[in-house]
């Protein structure tokens, strides 16, 4: 079968006698052991050879002196249609001839329009920048406050944990060592650093009172932080008198709950800020 494929698609080349030495040995091979190729080429050379044998016929002279004659009448069409596209051009000159007092007009009314347009963009563009950059501005002071007040949060966390610890000691029924007074020392030193850092960040006049207890935690921490030695009960006793006359524990409940509140809050106006501005 692909012999015989391959002997068909030289069948053209072959009766061109376009066929190089090799192709045509193999090619007269394969018609010679193959009967059905054989009576294929020999249609198709019959067929082309008869075709070559057409001779075309010339026309005679008269044909040509009355070509143009018979030509025109169909021609007449495309000139008639030519000339009715030159005279509607005509008229939508003669329609619309240039008269300076209607161009000025519509000069002056498309000027008008153009300033409109423009004071119109330049305005309200204007509008929506500033709206914007409030919107912009409002969104990161209320994200800056919100850092500040996650960050004092966490260092009432921190404080309050570490001072439950020692507020429950009981030393008559307890080892003092099981407080672990060197991390809690270690504990208290890191938490007066972030105290510092604090108390320059709470600027706001609604965050006086956590500036405040941050400042009460300060120094009490700063007695935890300087215990002389592990053993040291009177120092443990000072902290708790401490906590105790100033309401330390109950300073951070109070203002963890009211933390909670802003910050919900914020959430909400935050919320339909940004609701507002997609509308």
């Amino acid at each position: 079968m692909n012999s015989c494929q391959k002997c068909k698609s030289l069948f053209l080349d072959a009766f061109y006698n376009e066929l190089n030495a090799e192709e045509k040995s193999s090619f007269l091979a394969h018609l010679k052991s193959c009967p059905k190729c054989n009576e294929e080429f020999s249609r198709l050379s019959d067929t082309l050879g008869t075709m070559r044998k057409r001779q075309r016929i010339e026309p005679e002279a008269d044909f040509w002196e009355n070509y143009w004659d018979k030509l025109e009448p169909k021609l007449t069409p495309q000139i008639s249609l030519f000339s009715r596209v030159k005279e509607w051009l005509q008229n939508v000159r003669v329609n619309f001839r240039f008269e300076p007092a209607v161009v000025y007009r519509f000069a002056g009314a498309a000027a008008l329009l153009l300033i409109g347009i423009f004071i119109g963009k330049l305005y309200f563009g204007q509008s929506q920048v500033i709206q914007q950059q409030e919107f912009t501005n409002a969104i990161n002071e209320s994200e800056s406050l919100s850092a500040v007040n996650v960050r004092a949060n966490r260092y009432l966390e921190r404080s309050k944990v570490l001072l439950l610890a020692l507020v429950n000691f009981d030393p008559e029924n307890e080892d003092v060592y099981a407080l672990n007074i060197p991390r809690q020392k270690k504990i208290s030193r890191a938490l007066v650093q972030e105290a510092e850092y604090l108390k320059s960040e709470l600027a706001a006049p609604d965050q006086e009172q956590l500036k405040a207890l941050v400042s009460d935690l300060e120094m009490i921490l700063m007695q935890i932080a300087n215990f002389e030695t592990e053993y040291n009960l009177q120092g443990i006793e000072m902290v708790k008198s401490g906590v105790s006359r100033k309401g330390i524990l109950l300073k951070i409940n109070l203002e963890e709950m009211q933390g909670f509140s802003q910050q919900s809050k914020i959430n909400a106006e935050n919320t339909n800020n940004i609701s507002n501005s997609q509308i």
